[in-house]
């Protein structure tokens, strides 16, 4: 006697698909669930950490200048009637990020001072929400006119290259050198980028407090900070909890979260064209340019730098081997001893 199977088939395989129907719909309840609590988590631990006036959780020994917008905090080494170098940090850091190499520079005979240029350490957000390259700029150049009347050395690290780069090209007379480690330049060959933002980055940083708790969920989640620091660096070793508690420093001052999804959007947004990203405004650069940059750098690689060397010829590119896109904590020594020689003998 031959049975006909199909029917029991059918509910065998309707059974399993309703199985799998009802798995994945807990899986995603327990997936919004779980998002829903992380993002809560961090609101929490955003309003109970970030409770500190920015002049009041700075360190001792700092000041603050007010620059074209904004007060800028500022710290100072060395002898006050030296050189003036000028220092501008990286994405995510600050004045203190720079302890490993202050001294070495101040040794070297030279004024030492570092801002923090914002949203980053404990200079103020500025009101207009304005973190272009040419705002950031402005600030640089603000700074730089309170030093005093000498010309300053200008160094900039990774994103404070731009404005660093942004700088001299709105005002030459105000820089005497050039230094860019590790660059984000960002070159384009022609064209005005399009203003409206991707989609993904309208989803996610389009609406403030969304954007915002993002960021504290992330970026200023204390138990993220020395794996997102990790990923800057070729040597994961220099990467301590000690070295990653200056970096976390400044998640305590009031509203750090939200001027750094400010900052966020406007970067990933995209929609500027600042004089600095253009090849044909380096090759008008009169003055000394000097180029440091990590071997290993997957950031900004190396090839950035021998094309920024190629437009201007005269630019001088010191490589140092074995480290990434931080290298003044990557290897101190070497960056120390690199930085001093070219501060002393510009291109």
């Amino acid at each position: 006697m031959i049975t006909n199977r199909k029917p029991s088939q059918r509910s065998w395989l309707a059974a399993i698909f309703r199985l799998l129907a009802s798995t994945l719909a807990i899986l995603l309840l327990l997936l919004a669930v779980g998002i829903a609590g992380w993002l809560g988590y961090a609101r929490v631990r955003m309003a109970d950490a970030e409770t500190q006036p920015r002049a009041g959780a700075a360190a001792a020994g700092g000041r603050w200048v007010h620059a074209d917008d904004v007060d800028v905090h500022l710290q100072e080494w060395g002898p006050a009637d030296g050189k003036p170098l000028l220092l501008v940090h990286g994405t995510g850091a600050w004045t203190g990020t720079w302890v490993s190499n202050v001294e070495a520079m101040a040794a070297a005979g030279f004024r030492v001072v570092a801002m923090d240029l914002p949203p980053f350490g404990y200079s103020s957000l500025p009101n207009s929400g304005d973190y272009s390259r040419w705002a950031q700029a402005k600030r640089i150049l603000a700074v730089a006119a309170q030093l005093g009347d000498k010309p300053v050395t200008l160094l900039g690290h990774s994103f404070g290259g731009g404005p660093a780069a942004e700088a001299v090209m709105l005002d030459s007379s105000r820089v005497a050198h050039l230094v860019l480690v590790d660059a984000a330049i960002g070159l384009r060959s022609s064209g005005q980028p399009s203003c409206k933002p991707p989609l993904v980055v309208q989803v996610l940083l389009g609406w403030r407090p969304l954007r915002t708790t993002l960021m504290a969920v992330v970026a200023t989640e204390p138990r993220f900070s020395q794996y997102l620091l990790s990923q800057f660096v070729a040597r994961k070793e220099v990467v301590t909890a000690e070295r990653t508690a200056i970096y976390q420093l400044p998640f305590a001052n009031q509203d750090f979260s939200a001027g750094l999804g400010d900052w966020a959007y406007q970067f990933a947004a995209g929609c500027e064209l600042p004089a600095s990203v253009q090849a044909d405004n380096f090759k008008k650069l009169a003055m000394p340019v000097s180029l440091v940059w990590g071997e290993k750098d997957t950031i900004t690689p190396l090839a950035q730098a021998h094309v920024l060397q190629a437009l201007m010829p005269s630019a001088r590119l010191t490589v140092l081997a074995g480290v990434g896109h931080i290298p003044q904590i990557e290897d101190v020594a070497a960056f120390n001893t690199a930085i001093t020689q070219l501060l002393q003998t510009p291109p």
